[in-house]
């Protein structure tokens, strides 16, 4: 059953995945940027989290955002 998404759930649902996009970044440059194995693992284990939460945001936004607006 899809839930109706108000412009507020909209902003931060968006807020949300661009956080997470960016620390998926964020994470994936720490990962290049050191030479450590331990910290290596940690930073792409980190980015993988993180971009798996866009992923389940975006199936959410999906899953429950309207077709063609408002109706």
């Amino acid at each position: 059953m899809k839930k109706m998404l108000t412009t507020k759930d909209l902003m931060a649902l968006n807020e949300l995945m661009t956080f997470e996009n960016w620390m998926a970044t964020k994470m994936k440059f720490c990962e290049q940027a050191v030479s450590e194995k331990p910290l290596k693992t940690m930073f792409k284990d980190m980015a993988s989290k993180h971009l798996e939460n866009h992923s389940k945001l975006l199936a959410y936004l999906t899953a429950n955002a309207s077709e063609g607006g408002n109706k």
